[in-house]
C-alpha cells in the first residue's frame, strides 16, 4: 500500500482504503499513545478514531497536501497527540487565585504554621501582582504542567527557549517582590 495510492483511493471515495489505513496504524498508535501519554486503552482508541476521521476529512478536503511530506503515520500521530493534549489542557484549567483560595488553612495554630501561612500569603500577593504575561506563563508551567514548547505554541512565542528565558525573568520578578525590592 503506497501512501500516494491510498490518498488517491480515499479521494475517489474507496472505503477499503480507509479501512487499510485504520487497520495498519491502529495497534501501533494505541500502543504508542498509551505509553507516551499515560492514557487508558479506551482513551487511546477514541483518540485514534478521532485522528482517522480528521485525517480522512483533510484528505477529502485537500488540506492533507500540506503535510504530505510527513507521511500518513506521522500525520495521524500528530493529530492524535494534539487532540489528547488539547483535551488534557481543557481538563486542567487552574488559576493561581483558584489554587490559593481553595486551600484550607485550618491547622494554623502553631507559630511555625503561622509563619508558613505568611509565606504563602506573600507568595500569593507577589504572583497576583505580576500581571500578564508572567502570571499566565507561570500558571501554565507550574499549575497546568505544560512544557516550554507547549506554552510557546499557546502564547504565540517563537519557541520553548523564549518561554524558558521569560519564565526565568518572571521568577526573578517574584523573588524581587518577596525580597521587597
Amino acid at each position: 500500500m503506497s501512501e500516494d495510492s491510498v490518498i488517491l483511493r480515499l479521494r475517489r471515495g474507496e472505503q477499503e482504503a480507509l479501512e487499510e489505513v485504520y487497520t495498519k496504524y491502529r495497534e501501533g498508535f494505541v500502543h504508542w499513545i498509551t505509553n507516551t501519554h499515560q492514557c487508558t486503552r479506551d482513551e487511546a482508541i477514541e483518540v485514534f478514531q478521532y485522528s482517522i476521521l480528521t485525517f480522512y476529512e483533510n484528505v477529502v478536503e485537500g488540506t492533507f497536501e500540506e503535510m504530505k511530506s510527513a507521511g500518513v503515520k506521522t500525520y495521524l500521530y500528530s493529530i492524535g497527540k494534539n487532540k489528547l493534549l488539547g483535551d488534557y489542557r481543557k481538563s486542567l484549567k487552574v488559576t493561581f487565585s483558584d489554587q490559593v483560595e481553595t486551600e484550607e488553612y485550618s491547622e494554623l495554630e502553631t507559630d511555625t504554621d503561622q509563619v508558613q501561612k505568611e509565606k504563602i500569603d506573600r507568595i500569593t500577593a507577589a504572583l497576583q501582582g505580576l500581571g500578564d504575561p508572567c502570571k499566565r506563563l507561570l500558571e501554565l508551567f507550574y499549575f497546568n504542567n505544560l512544557s516550554n514548547d507547549e506554552i510557546a505554541e499557546m502564547m504565540n512565542y517563537k519557541n520553548g527557549n523564549t518561554v524558558k528565558n521569560l519564565k526565568y525573568k518572571c521568577l526573578q520578578r517574584v523573588k524581587n517582590a518577596l525580597d521587597g525590592k
